[in-house]
């Protein structure tokens, strides 16, 4: 059973294999391209992979697509020759060149205008580089990981994005799941987010309450990982009790979970018990996993006989042994 992968955190299967797909690809030295929603952990990928390559103790050089003027895009990718343009008062080594014989990791890979996708395919094909304002070319030995996402294959039916480079960075594709599609994780994050940030506050906050912990699950997170950690950021440094509650979970969030738990129809004593139910399924399973599979000082945390215990795991289909080691 898997909880975690380098500083990835969660056990579904939808995330078990993202794990086996980082172990197969990343001694192969071939492009990879990860799609993924806003905050679900792109860049984590990008660098496991890095992590498990034979490039591992050479560079990791990420760069933002998006965040990065067009104007400056060039000089940032090939760097420049001192006076190639106005302020260029001296040379600089681009990003292409700094990762060389490491990974050259793009973010937003959707971003990228034309004309610099058309530089950056032959720059991949050739394996050399020219500085902007510069007349010599540069070898350069780099590893490309990219992410999106957006959909490539729709932009380039718009014209938006060169197939070319679409098909040269995809040799392989890495799907990552969002938040929502994760089941248990959810109940694994907030948990450690809920420990690092109570000690990064010097607070004395130990956990959610059920209520609370219902509300998360119900969520939809649109902005994924990202926005479970700084909800728990923001609730930790709000919180009074040692439990975050209801109070503490921004109104916009509680309001939504609502909307989408009565949207979805069914009775009141239906839902709650659905409610119930995945509560107890993820507060057992954390529970578990802290005690390493030990029942018995699980029993004593949970404040409940042993039997008890042994009775709601298997009535959620839970085995101690899958949490040892």
């Amino acid at each position: 059973m898997h909880i975690g992968f380098d500083d990835f955190i969660g056990s579904s299967p939808a995330m078990a294999r993202v794990y086996e797909t980082i172990e197969q690809v990343a001694g192969l030295d071939v492009d990879v391209l990860i799609h993924g929603e806003t905050g679900s952990g792109k860049e984590l990928v990008a660098r496991a992979v890095h992590r498990r390559s034979r490039r591992a103790e050479r560079p990791f050089v990420p760069v933002d697509c998006g965040a990065i003027p067009d104007n400056l895009l060039e000089s940032e990718f090939f760097g420049h020759e001192r006076g190639a343009f106005t302020g260029a008062d001296s040379r600089r080594v681009g990003l292409l060149e700094a990762a060389d014989r490491g990974t050259f990791f793009l973010d937003e890979l959707g971003e990228l205008p034309l004309l610099l996708q058309a530089k950056l395919l032959r720059t991949l094909q050739e394996r050399k580089i020219r500085r902007v304002g510069g007349r010599d070319e540069i070898d350069v030995d780099v590893r490309v990981v990219a992410a999106t996402a957006r959909n490539l294959e729709e932009m380039m039916r718009e014209g938006l994005f060169r197939e070319d480079l679409y098909y040269r960075v995809n040799v392989v594709n890495i799907e990552l799941p969002p938040l929502r599609e994760r089941g248990d994780d959810l109940g694994l994050l907030a948990e450690r987010f809920v420990l690092r940030y109570s000690r990064e506050m010097g607070k004395q906050v130990a956990g959610i309450t059920p209520e609370a912990y219902l509300v998360l699950r119900a969520y939809d997170w649109p902005g994924n990982v990202r926005e479970l950690q700084n909800v728990i950021r923001r609730a930790i440094a709000l919180a009074k009790e040692s439990l975050i509650g209801l109070n503490d979970l921004p109104d916009s969030l509680v309001t939504s979970a609502g909307e989408k738990r009565s949207a979805e129809g069914g009775g009141f004593f239906e839902l709650r018990d659905q409610c119930v139910a995945t509560f107890e399924h993820d507060y057992l399973a954390s529970l578990l996993k802290r005690h390493r599979g030990n029942v018995k000082t699980a029993a004593a945390e949970a404040r409940v006989p042993r039997g008890t215990l042994y009775r709601l795991m298997k009535n959620h289909g839970l085995d101690s042994a899958d949490f040892r080691g």
